[in-house]
C-alpha cells in the first residue's frame, strides 16, 4: 500500500508542472476577475457618506497596543476574519472592534494562551500570536 500511495504521489508531482503549462493566463484571469485586456476597467467610487462612515477604519491590520501593552492585535485569523464580516449576516465593525480592544470591561485569560475582551461594543477573542480568533459586535 506505501509503495502504491508512493508511485502515486511521485507520478502526480511528475505530471502537475505539464498540467500547469497548458493553462492559459489570460482566460483564467478572463474567467476568474471578469476583466478583457482590450476594455477599460470599471471601478467604483465611495460616496462623501461612506468615506465618512469608514474615516479612521483604516488599522484593519496594523498592529494595535491595548491592556497597557500587553496585548497587541497583529491580524486575524480565517475564522476570526469571517466572523469580523459575515456575523449574523452585518458583520462586526473595525470601530466596535477597535474599541473593545482599546476600551475593555473585562479581560478573561482563556487556554491555549487565549484573551478574551469583553467591552460595550461586542467581545474579541485573541490567540497567543495576538490574531483575532472571532469577534462579535453588541445586538442591535
Amino acid at each position: 500500500m506505501k509503495k502504491q500511495i508512493t508511485a502515486a504521489v511521485m507520478m502526480l508531482s511528475m505530471i502537475a508542472p505539464a498540467m500547469a503549462n497548458g493553462l492559459d493566463n489570460q482566460a483564467f484571469e478572463d474567467q476568474v476577475f471578469h476583466t478583457r485586456a482590450d476594455a477599460p476597467m470599471q471601478l467604483a467610487e465611495l460616496s462623501q457618506k461612506e468615506m465618512k462612515e469608514t474615516e479612521g477604519a483604516a488599522l484593519w491590520f496594523a498592529p494595535v497596543l491595548a491592556g497597557g501593552g500587553r496585548f497587541a492585535l497583529t491580524g486575524f485569523t480565517r475564522h476570526g476574519l469571517n466572523q469580523a464580516i459575515s456575523r449574523g449576516g452585518v458583520g462586526v465593525s473595525n470601530k466596535a472592534i477597535m474599541n473593545t480592544m482599546r476600551n475593555p470591561t473585562k479581560i478573561t485569560s482563556q487556554s491555549g494562551g487565549r484573551t478574551r475582551f469583553t467591552g460595550a461594543d461586542g467581545g474579541v477573542v485573541l490567540n497567543s500570536q495576538g490574531k483575532v480568533i472571532t469577534t462579535w459586535g453588541k445586538p442591535r
